[in-house]
């Protein structure tokens, strides 16, 4: 097995997520896939790096590349299969996507310019990430499409709560990019 193979193994995962999580529409137990995608989606996005590290045939910049645009390819089949699940909705599953990809172009950004990677913000990273699909799938599984039809003031409970949390993101996130141009600064003026 090749780093390459590796990094096309987490994005047939990822593929794998969206197909299960939009197949749960036949039967709930299509979840099984999701996660059976979700697995092999961290299997091969934690191993490829450091395969190619251990038999040091790295390609830094080519392989930066490809394994980053897999990333995004990847969390989008994701995210989209979790809209298009009977348990989330296309706009939660859209504002989720939205903010990682907000996080995901400030850690490319800081690689850029700071030279630094960070894997995760305030503990919360791809792998934490994959971790909360699963809790989701699970309690959604356990609980039943009805999770999404919940309704106050005629807004559905599930929009409302994922949007206040991607607010809460969205503030946090604007603190580490204040906090980071503060702590940064005579690194950036050069």
């Amino acid at each position: 097995m090749t780093p390459d193979q590796l990094t096309l193994l987490g994005l047939i995962g990822a593929l794998l997520v969206l197909v299960g999580f939009a197949a749960c529409n036949v039967s709930p137990w299509f979840v099984s896939v999701a996660i059976l995608g979700l697995f092999l989606n961290w299997l091969g996005d934690s191993l490829d790096g450091t395969l190619a590290r251990y038999r040091k045939i790295e390609r830094p910049d080519f392989g930066y590349f490809l394994d980053h645009s897999c990333d995004l390819i990847s969390q989008t089949f994701i995210f989209v299969g979790m809209g298009l699940s009977p348990y989330f909705t296309l706009f939660s599953a859209q504002l989720a996507l939205s903010m990682y990809l907000l996080m995901t172009s400030f850690t490319y950004l800081k690689v850029l310019v700071l030279k630094t990677h960070h894997l995760s913000y305030y503990g919360v990273g791809a792998t934490e990430l994959r971790l909360l699909v699963i809790a989701w799938a699970l309690f959604a599984l356990w609980y039943g499409p009805g999770l999404i039809d919940a309704q106050f003031m005629g807004v559905r409970v599930i929009d409302v709560t994922i949007f206040s949390l991607w607010s809460l993101v969205f503030v946090a996130f604007l603190w580490k990019v204040w906090s980071d141009t503060k702590l940064f600064r005579p690194i950036l003026d050069k």
